[in-house]
């Protein structure tokens, strides 16, 4: 029996290593002589890095940077081959450096993730995997434009400074000329797991700003700015991009990088099982296991355990997904390639709690489903 264990991480809880491995732990208790195999996953968020390394038995690459509010620290990318990295903007410019009171997209800037692109270019790096997920951030990507070497200018020709998204409305020019030599020869795939447009109802200021510290009045102003920058760039190239679906991730920063340096959207799951050879391990495959923090009405839309299973119904294959908890409309999922979903929370337990106990029953709750599957 070929049992491949391929989850997402529990978010701020369990990282998708362990919950591979906790699951194997359970339905070990069962069948005790099945061949596992563990394939962490990722969908271009939190764990991306980790998942590829891992898989490759590649690098991981140390850098000082600058966080959003333009702090040093130490950030990371992954190297799974001499030619390609793995970068998670959220490593530098993520809501998790951030504490509550010091949220505000008028003041992050994506600098930090635009130093980590170039250590990796001035290394030899020619193809990046760039993942979107976690932004701190609403600057359009213009703080990680700077630091590739993008100078913008206001209407006096004045430099604009590196302070997140409070001076795009003063941005009147540029001059993007260094990224031609620099991105010559190179390929960026985008790795999202958003389809949304940069600006609108739909965008990046109305969707995510609130979350990023914005109030009402900061999203209706960040949004007039960012649409007014997007028209400034597409009369620049002669192209329009701002409707591009996925522009919008990440504050905007999916935008910079198709309309200045020709990345393309992809989705992020897609990418991470490509890149792991996942697909020739679900073809031998006996059954498929697969999850993430939480299962609800948002896991169709391009989430790790909706991707394995699609690549899992390519060969027929059953699928069981486990998660920390359900939410609205979690039975959607069985409408996409899943054959049955767990969740491992007891619902009585405080947040703390779950926590700290989320491996024990995540154990509990794999052995539990192998019994099932085990009935004579």
């Amino acid at each position: 029996m070929n049992i491949v264990i391929a989850p997402d991480s529990f978010k701020e809880t369990v990282s998708a290593q362990d919950v591979a491995m906790t699951i194997q732990k359970g339905f070990q208790r069962v069948f005790k002589n099945a061949n596992f195999i563990n394939i962490p996953l990722a969908d271009g968020g939190e764990g991306t890095v980790e998942a590829m390394v891992s898989a490759t038995n590649g690098k991981i690459i140390k850098v000082n940077v600058l966080d959003p509010l333009q702090r040093s620290i130490e950030a990371y990318y992954g190297l799974i081959d001499e030619n390609t990295a793995v970068i998670e903007m959220a490593t530098t410019s993520g809501l998790e450096l951030l504490n509550e009171d010091e949220k505000n997209p008028m003041n992050t800037t994506s600098y930090g993730f635009g130093e980590l692109i170039n250590h990796a270019l001035e290394n030899g790096v020619k193809n990046f995997v760039l993942g979107l997920g976690g932004s701190a951030t609403n600057d359009c990507g213009i703080g990680m434009l700077q630091a590739l070497g993008v100078k913008f200018f206001d209407e006096k020709q004045n430099e604009v400074p590196i302070v997140g998204a409070k001076y795009i409305k003063d941005i009147k020019s540029f001059d993007a000329s260094v990224l031609n030599e620099k991105f010559k020869d190179v390929n960026i795939q985008v790795a999202c797991d958003v389809k949304n447009p940069l600006c609108g109802s739909n965008g990046a200021s109305f969707i995510f700003g609130k979350q990023k510290g914005a109030s009402e009045e900061m999203i209706s102003e960040l949004d007039n700015s960012i649409s007014d920058f997007a028209k400034l760039c597409e009369n620049e190239f002669g192209k329009t991009t701002q409707n591009i679906e996925g522009c919008g991730a990440a504050g905007g920063l999916g935008f910079a990088l198709i309309t200045f340096v020709e990345a393309s959207l992809e989705s992020g799951i897609d990418i991470v099982m490509q890149k792991v050879g996942l697909e020739k391990h679900i073809k031998n495959a006996t059954l498929i296991i697969t999850g993430e923090g939480r299962i609800d009405n948002q896991t169709v839309n391009g989430k790790t355990p909706i991707g394995v299973a699609k690549l899992a119904k390519k060969y027929e294959k059953k699928v069981i997904a486990i998660c920390g908890c359900l939410g609205h409309d979690y039975e959607l999922v069985y409408e996409h390639g899943i054959d049955a979903v767990f969740d491992i929370t007891p619902i009585s337990m405080d947040f703390e709690t779950i926590k700290k106990e989320s491996k024990r029953n995540l154990e509990l709750t794999a052995y539990n489903v192998a019994k099932v599957l085990n009935m004579k």
